[in-house]
């Protein structure tokens, strides 16, 4: 009986040890690709049309596997032109509006794939208000 109360307990160390991750698991997920900053930023009102949307990330994304849309409150699409990239590594992500938005409310929605193959994503607003 004590033989197999102390075998259970050994199983059940292992079984927690593999379960619980570790410190370099938890940075592993830290590195993944973000967000550092974007313009239009969150929640902004702007006093006048951007030319375009641009993230900046954590590292550089795959062209190919982002995507970057804009929409008006009502949901309707703003044209883009294809998404750029200057070759720097801290360049951001560009979306050129191919028309300026008018006055309204946008929302943005962006994903971008890291060298991983991690997916990330976010959205957020941003407001127009030129002077008539």
């Amino acid at each position: 009986m004590l033989r197999t109360l102390a075998l259970a307990a050994v199983i059940g160390s292992a079984a927690i040890a593999v379960a619980v991750p570790t410190s370099s698991m938890h940075a592993e997920a830290r590195r993944h690709l973000s967000l550092k900053a974007a313009f239009p930023a969150k929640d902004t009102t702007l006093t006048s049309a951007p030319d375009a949307v641009r993230l900046w990330l954590s590292e550089p994304a795959d062209l190919a596997a982002t995507k970057v849309s804009v929409k008006t409150e009502a949901g309707a699409e703003v044209p883009t032109a294809a998404l750029t990239r200057g070759a720097q590594r801290e360049d951001p992500v560009v979306a050129k509006f191919t028309t300026p938005p008018g006055n309204g409310r946008y929302v943005i929605d962006w994903r971008a794939m890291s060298k991983d193959g991690h997916v990330v994503k976010g959205t957020h607003a941003f407001t127009v208000r030129t002077a008539n």
